[in-house]
């Protein structure tokens, strides 16, 4: 009798030890995120002041790691920041925006396609295709008329990662630009779109210089509609340049694989 009123005394106070270790534990990891965490909201704080320095390159800098810190607390902060007077923060600030990924950036970022600064306008539209909301169509669309040959293939870019086949007619109408980047971008992008209204615009840029009858060669094994294999094959044939022949033949390759 003694020994089990022992035994469940060493039992209980065994339990008790037990559980007192776990407690001890939870506490103490609890202790150590809360200090884990202390630095990073230092650090968080010390970087919003650093955007409003003096000097852009710190801006740029601090931008940057706002960026790497993945907190969404930076989004407002950033976006009133886009009023910035130097082009090169702005595009800093464009570009976290799409790194941080949220919907909040979409509304200044459109406006920022009005930007006075090509290089700002063309990040504003690349991120926006980033940041993938279909909310962005129209204005990127309509970016497909900009001035500057550079937005014009980020807005068509942008579209093709949208993937919103509302963009189909305007980037077909892109395949005419007077850039050939542009005219690559939009064959690019609409293979992204996987629209059979594109296979015969894309037909016809086969017969286009190196970079755009690639790109729509690529577009057109994407797409996969077999009606164009007669066409690449023959592009494919035609081509003098061997390293683009070999790219059009893996492209003729994938569309003749793909199913029917």
């Amino acid at each position: 009798m003694k020994l089990c009123v022992v035994l469940t005394f060493v039992l209980t106070v065994l339990s008790q030890a037990g559980a007192f270790s776990v407690l001890a534990t939870q506490e103490a990891s609890t202790v150590q995120d809360a200090a884990d965490k202390t630095p990073k909201r230092d650090e968080f704080k010390r970087l919003l002041e650093r955007i409003k320095s003096q000097s852009s390159s710190e801006r740029r800098e601090a931008i940057e790691q706002l960026a790497d810190l993945s907190d969404a607390r930076a989004v407002e902060p950033l976006i009133a920041a886009l009023k910035d007077p130097d082009p090169d923060v702005r595009a800093s600030i464009a570009n976290a925006l799409g790194q941080l990924g949220d919907k909040r950036a979409i509304a200044p970022l459109t406006s920022m396609l009005s930007d006075e600064v090509s290089f700002v306008r063309a990040a504003a539209a690349r991120v926006l295709g980033q940041l993938g909301d279909a909310g962005a169509v129209d204005a990127l669309t309509g970016s497909l008329r900009d001035s500057n040959s550079t937005v014009r293939g980020a807005a068509a870019m942008g579209l093709g990662s949208l993937k919103d086949t509302r963009a189909v007619q305007a980037l077909i109408s892109a395949m005419r630009d007077e850039a050939p980047d542009v005219r690559s971008a939009a064959a690019t992008a609409l293979g992204d779109l996987r629209d059979k209204r594109a296979v015969s615009p894309l037909i016809q840029a086969l017969k286009d210089e190196k970079m755009v009858k690639l790109a729509a060669a690529i577009a057109l094994a994407d797409i996969g509609d077999k009606g164009a294999v007669a066409a690449l094959s023959e592009a494919v044939a035609n081509e003098k340049d061997e390293e683009t022949r070999s790219q059009m033949k893996e492209a003729l390759q994938r569309l003749m694989a793909a199913p029917e």
